[in-house]
C-alpha cells in the first residue's frame, strides 16, 4: 500500500485544485437536450461532422431554423457524435427560463472549466490565475474573455488538430431575447463582439465552435 501513497495523494491534490477552480469559476451550467432519434438527422450530421473536420473550413458552424424544429436535439446529437469519435466536447446550452446562470461569463466559464478538465497545461493556467488573484473581473469583458478563452486556447498550438476541442452552443438566440433588459443589454453585446473575435482571430481559427438559434439579425 505504501507505494500507491503518493499516486493517490497526487490524485487527491488535482481533485482538490479542480474543485477550487469550479468554487472560483462558478460551477452553473445548463446541459442539451436529449439527442435526435436513431437514425434521423443523419444528412446535416455527416454535413457537420465533414466542416468540424476539415481545418479549412470556417471555425464557425451555425445551425438555424425555426422553433421546434429540434435545433437543440440536433446540437446534443453533434456532442454525443463527436464522444463516440473520442473528440473533446464543451457544451452549453442557453435557456431563457434561467436567465441568472446564461450569462456570457456562465459560457466563459464553462468552457474554461472544460479546457482545465482536458488540458493540465491550461488546468495549471488557470489554477495561477485564481491562486494568484489575477484573474480579472467578469464585468470587464474583454479582459475575462483574454483570460478565461483566448490565453488558455494560445496554450494548445501544440496538440493534434484531431485532439482540439469543439464547443457547442446551444439556443444562442434565447440569451438574444434577454437583450431588451436593461441589465443584459451591454452582456449581449458583449457575448456577440466577443464570437466574432473568436471567428476572425488568427489564433483561435483552429477552434471549431458549433452554434444553434432562430434566425437572429443580431448573430448574422
Amino acid at each position: 500500500m505504501d507505494n500507491f501513497a503518493p499516486e493517490n495523494a497526487k490524485v487527491v491534490a488535482e481533485q482538490k485544485e479542480l474543485d477550487d477552480l469550479v468554487h472560483a469559476l462558478g460551477e452553473d451550467r445548463l446541459f442539451l437536450h436529449k439527442p435526435c432519434m436513431e437514425g434521423t438527422c443523419t444528412t446535416i450530421l455527416q454535413e457537420i461532422e465533414n466542416k468540424i473536420k476539415s481545418v479549412n473550413s470556417h471555425n464557425a458552424i451555425w445551425v438555424r431554423g425555426s422553433p421546434g424544429v429540434g435545433k437543440s436535439a440536433l446540437a446534443a446529437s453533434i456532442a454525443a457524435q463527436l464522444w463516440e469519435q473520442d473528440r473533446h466536447v464543451i457544451s452549453f446550452h442557453f435557456n431563457r427560463t434561467q436567465s441568472a446562470t446564461i450569462t456570457t461569463d456562465a459560457l466563459w466559464c464553462v468552457v474554461t472549466l472544460g479546457l482545465a478538465c482536458l488540458y493540465p497545461s491550461v488546468h495549471q493556467h488557470i489554477l495561477n490565475e485564481v491562486q494568484n488573484d489575477k484573474m480579472p473581473n467578469p464585468s470587464n469583458i474583454d479582459s475575462r474573455f483574454k483570460s478565461l478563452i483566448e490565453t488558455p486556447l494560445s496554450m494548445l498550438n501544440d496538440v493534434l488538430y484531431k485532439k482540439l476541442p469543439v464547443i457547442v452552443i446551444d439556443a444562442l438566440d434565447e440569451y438574444g431575447d434577454l437583450r431588451h433588459d436593461s441589465s443584459r443589454k451591454d452582456n449581449h453585446k458583449g457575448l456577440l463582439h466577443m464570437l466574432n473575435h473568436w471567428i476572425y482571430i488568427d489564433d483561435l481559427r483552429r477552434f471549431k465552435l458549433v452554434i444553434t438559434s432562430r434566425y437572429d439579425e443580431f448573430i448574422q
